[in-house]
């Protein structure tokens, strides 16, 4: 009787290891998959950033252009244009820490917890 215990004991602590080991491995693999996510939405950012500063930097100098030409006046032109970027940038400044960093965070949140 007391070896039949010894060896259900055994194979008890065999399981638990077993157990634990392959949690473990679980854990490894979630955070390389996490990892693995995040770079490439990382590198997809970057490349859609410096696309959006090109699409920026040619329709404002276009519109620019353009509104000069209407005017006359390009240094209007490029004034206006100015002007309104500035606008932009003063509501973005605004509003950055009551709507849009905290859209950000819940993003990022949902991101590192969603359960693939």
């Amino acid at each position: 009787m007391e070896g039949s215990d010894r060896e259900q004991q055994d194979g008890l602590i065999d399981a638990v290891g077993d157990m634990v080991e392959t949690y473990r491995r679980l854990v490894n693999v979630r955070i390389v998959e996490n990892a693995a996510v995040g770079g490439s939405l990382s590198i997809v950012g970057v490349l859609l950033l410096v696309m959006g500063v090109f699409v920026l930097l040619f329709s404002g100098l276009g519109a620019a252009w353009w509104i000069g030409d209407a005017l006359q006046n390009m240094k209007a032109g490029f004034f206006i244009v100015g002007g309104f970027y500035l606008f932009i940038l003063a509501i973005l400044l605004l509003t950055a820490s009551s709507v849009i960093l905290p859209w950000l965070r819940n993003i990022i949140v949902r991101k590192i917890y969603d359960e693939v």
